[in-house]
């Protein structure tokens, strides 16, 4: 126990030396606002308090350094060298403290966020986006209980069993708000392996490969194909899946060409498991949508997970990594069938 007592005395002084090799905090405050304003009145208005009450710091910092630190002139001040180095020093000194500040506030709201939060989205977009993000919005609000479900019904009709979901396209009905979260680009992609036999340089390579479909979006292939300026366009084979993570997930395997939504196959671009062959037409289908149940709109847990999911979303522009780029967006309303996607 004496042992420790010993410790924390030296510490105590260490700490007191330290101290004692900087100057008054409160008169640095006083020299950079003289420095950035440019005078002593200017300082005293920003500040809030005497011309005086300014000066008399000045006095304090230039007698600890023992150096003027300012050039008095008809129409102000300026900084000597000394005072010049010193700004530098000090306003880097304040920025970092000031980001300091703002992150131990901003992490002491969070964490105190709490409460349950029920998200309902398409299995597809839970698998291919959500999942591998929400790692984050949990390490933000570690207080806060996810509960993630999928359907692709409407939300309306999955009454108040939500508090946000997303969805493909908007939902204009009571009780709900939608807002759009990002746009649904797509365009064929397959394995880098798909391609080694059969290169496809243009729409009408296709014809060469098998094309895969997803049983909520069967006519996206017959749309895209139509826009390209080849409707009548057949691959070699046809394979069917009931989700469309299924297909992307065969996509990967090298089984065939898809049709797929960029923003659920960021990250298989980004790594070269998938890539984009051709890059036109890039077809915009409906907008993914976020969906709030109006009844929770104001709950805390669901404001932050609105601004963190639209943030994270902003964050993640469709890329074509390892691709062409997309030359030409064309927006067309896809016909779906009521299958989870």
């Amino acid at each position: 126990m004496g042992a420790d007592k010993r410790t924390d005395k030296r510490t105590d002084k260490r700490t007191d030396k330290d101290a004692e090799k900087l100057p008054p905090l409160n008169a640095l405050r006083h020299f950079e606002a003289v420095a950035r304003l440019g005078s002593f009145a200017a300082a005293a208005s920003d500040l809030h308090i005497t011309h005086w009450a300014v000066g008399k710091q000045i006095r304090l910092l230039e007698d600890w350094f023992g150096v003027p630190l300012f050039e008095r002139r008809s129409r102000g001040v300026v900084p000597t060298d000394e005072g010049a180095a010193l700004l530098n020093d000090v306003k880097g000194a304040f920025a970092r403290l000031s980001g300091s500040v703002t992150r131990l506030r901003h992490d002491s709201i969070t964490r105190r966020i709490t409460g349950v939060l029920r998200v309902n989205t398409l299995a597809s977009f839970a698998l291919c986006w959500l999942i591998p993000r929400i790692a984050d919005f949990q390490a933000r609000y570690p207080d806060i209980d996810v509960r993630l479900s999928t359907t692709s019904r409407r939300l309306r009709y999955v009454s108040d069993a939500f508090d946000v979901g997303v969805r493909s396209g908007p939902e204009d009905a009571a009780g709900v708000i939608s807002t759009t979260l990002m746009p649904d680009l797509r365009l064929p992609a397959c394995s880098p392996a798909v391609l080694q036999s059969d290169p496809i340089r243009t729409v009408a390579d296709l014809r060469n490969h098998t094309l895969l479909h997803s049983t909520s979006t069967r006519t996206a292939w017959p749309d895209w194909l139509r826009e390209a300026g080849a409707p009548g366009l057949q691959g070699a084979r046809h394979l069917y899946f009931d989700h469309v993570f299924l297909q992307l997930g065969a996509a990967a395997a090298g089984l065939g060409v898809t049709l797929a939504s960029l923003p659920l196959i960021e990250r298989e671009i980004a790594t070269g498991r998938l890539v984009c062959p051709i890059s036109e037409p890039a077809w915009r289908g409906p907008d993914y949508t976020l969906v709030v149940n109006t009844d929770r709109a104001d709950d805390d847990a669901v404001v932050a997970f609105k601004k963190w999911i639209m943030a994270t979303a902003a964050q993640d522009p469709v890329g074509l990594t390892g691709s062409e780029p997309v030359k030409k967006v064309r927006r067309t309303t896809l016909r779906t069938e009521p299958s989870v996607r």
